[in-house]
């Protein structure tokens, strides 16, 4: 096996992926508290931006990672 630096382009796709699950994870778990406890979206909201935030947090560290091997 070679030594070559991985494909910018595949680390990002699969960043992304990695955000979209967690933001559906996070909406999921959302969902499922609202109707255990019968709320109206209320952690529904609370847990969707709570998983934008960590994945907009996971994208800005790997492209800070890509930025620094360039």
């Amino acid at each position: 096996m070679t030594n070559s630096p991985s494909n910018p382009y595949l680390r990002l796709s699969s960043a992304v992926i990695q955000m979209a699950a967690v933001i559906g994870g996070f909406t999921w778990l959302g969902l499922f508290l609202d109707r255990r406890y019968h709320t109206d979206q209320l952690w529904t909201v609370l847990f969707a931006l709570l998983g934008v935030g960590i994945g907009l947090y996971l994208i800005i560290k790997e492209v800070q990672q890509l930025n620094r091997e360039n």
